[in-house]
């Protein structure tokens, strides 16, 4: 079981993010659309626990990509750190139908567009999302590799946002009263 140890920043534009990345020569590893679907059982004892399991999509240019994640509660540390176990599955379809029949069933869904890029033993993420707006989030080996991420990238007065983005989704939704569960990006 990996540790994830990441950092997230609430930014309003993207674009200088990037452009400071590539000044300081980080690698730009592509464009994603990601669609990430939240299960938990009519309890909801993952997120009462501080725990959640996801499948997510990866579309880019090249195809599609599945990923099923489970992230364990959050450990006390300066960024938010948990433990995680993901595998790669051919069929999001057949593991949906797997998890009904254990009685875990679809909570929400969102769509993330995200720009992945290679800096400093870390993954910057350039994250927008529908309702939330636009993230930075830094993923390294522990927190002073990514304090420092963020220093070089000139994103230390950012006060860092602890919450996952699902937790963020629900309170979105909850603040608009919208009983919808999946959210996308407007594409007309």
């Amino acid at each position: 079981m990996a540790l994830e140890i990441e950092l997230k920043l609430k930014v309003e534009d993207l674009a200088p993010v990037a452009e400071k990345l590539k000044q300081l020569g980080a690698k730009f590893e592509g464009d994603f659309l990601q669609t990430d679907a939240y299960y938990d059982d009519c309890e909801d004892s993952l997120i009462n626990s501080d725990r959640c399991l996801r499948i997510r999509k990866h579309k880019n240019h090249l195809g599609e990509a599945i990923e099923l994640t489970y992230k364990g509660a959050r450990e006390n540390h300066r960024f938010k750190t948990r433990r995680e176990i993901g595998l790669k599955v051919e069929k999001a379809e057949e593991l949906a139908e797997l998890f009904a029949e254990l009685g875990y069933k679809e909570k929400l869904t969102f769509e993330k567009k995200r720009g992945l890029w290679d800096f400093h033993s870390c993954k910057v993420a350039l994250d927008e999302l529908p309702m939330l707006g636009k993230f930075v989030e830094i993923e390294g080996p522990n927190d002073d590799v990514i304090e420092q991420a963020q220093k070089k990238l000139g994103l230390e007065n950012l006060k860092h946002t602890p919450q996952s983005y699902a937790h963020l989704m629900e309170e979105a939704l909850a603040k608009t009263g919208s009983k919808k569960r999946r959210i996308a990006f407007d594409l007309k």
